[in-house]
């Protein structure tokens, strides 16, 4: 059974995706001030701008439209070889990977009092709960869980058995190909086609799935078991009396099962997870970034109907 099927496909339990970039400089990337490449309903751009958020940083946005592929886009994987979002950039040092942008973010950019953070001692226990966020295989389960009766409708939409991997599959081999010569882009795309390809395989395969739900289900009882025996039952957080990243990653986690209409399923019966998530959904950082990007019309559907124009423009010129 492929690993995929346990863990997240760029979570450093895999070997799939390139490595991470961490202050690398790119004459590409913009050079002054605090730039973030990212998609509104993106799980990783959504934990990224709450971190921005809560850690007090001004950043200029920069979209990029998942749905129409833009993270493909031979300028933006330049910068990104991962062909992901989000892309942090700093004064045109780049720095990727979700998990890594938050450990940035947190020691270099941060303006919280050193006070309101968790101590030395408690960072042991929220990297430890970073590791069980960072691993979860969220995207398989976003694409191919279709037990969520309450799905939202674009989450309805995403879960097609697994056609919209291999339209990518499709397009990331026409760019191997285009780009071979060109070795940047040529590693980029075949790295990121190896994990759309595991990662369909998963969403085809009924026991990889039963797999990855076993594996959702007992990350959400150890969530439980902490919540009861740590910080959280004594009107702290989940790993430190202070709010911490592990809160930032596990809120984004359970919207996210929320908005695929999981919660019903898997911690309904869990009413400490519930008031967790009550905590957790009333911060001001988790309004500004992510609560603020769920207009779709704004922040999607305009944006895709204007590149669908430009694009045709561009093609009748």
């Amino acid at each position: 059974m492929s690993k995929l099927a346990e863990a997240s496909a760029y979570s450093s339990k895999n070997m799939l995706a390139l490595e991470a970039l961490t202050d690398v400089s790119c004459q590409l990337a913009p050079q002054v001030g605090v730039h973030l490449f990212h998609f509104p309903l993106s799980l990783c751009s959504m934990k990224v701008r709450q971190a921005l958020a809560e850690n007090g940083v001004q950043w200029k946005s920069h979209p990029i439209l998942l749905p129409a592929y833009q993270q493909y886009e031979p300028n933006y994987v330049r910068i990104n070889p991962r062909c992901v979002v989000p892309t942090l950039v700093c004064d045109g040092k780049v720095t990727t990977d979700s998990a890594n942008i938050l450990h940035f973010i947190n020691f270099q950019l941060s303006t919280i009092d050193p006070s309101q953070k968790p101590s030395d001692n408690e960072f042991k226990v929220v990297n430890l709960w970073l590791d069980k966020a960072d691993s979860l295989p969220i995207e398989a389960v976003t694409y191919g869980d279709d037990r969520g009766e309450k799905k939202s409708l674009i989450f309805k939409k995403l879960a097609n058995g697994g056609k919209d991997h291999e339209s990518k599959a499709n397009l990331l081999r026409k760019l191997v190909k285009r780009y071979q010569n060109e070795k940047l882009l040529k590693d980029a795309y075949e790295s990121k086609l190896r994990i759309v390809e595991a990662t369909r395989g998963i969403i085809q395969t009924p026991a990889h799935m039963n797999a990855l739900n076993d594996t959702i289900d007992a990350a959400l009882i150890e969530l439980e078991t902490q919540l009861f025996a740590g910080p959280f039952n004594e009107n702290g957080w989940l790993a430190s009396k202070n709010f911490s990243l592990a809160d930032i990653v596990w809120g984004v986690v359970l919207y996210r099962l929320q908005k695929l209409g999981l919660e019903p399923l898997l911690w309904s019966k869990r009413t400490i997870i519930t008031q967790y998530c009550e905590k957790l959904f009333t911060r001001e950082s988790f309004k500004s970034g992510i609560l603020d990007w769920d207009n779709l019309p704004k922040h999607v559907i305009l944006p895709m109907i204007k590149h669908k124009l430009f694009s045709r423009i561009k093609s009748d010129n």
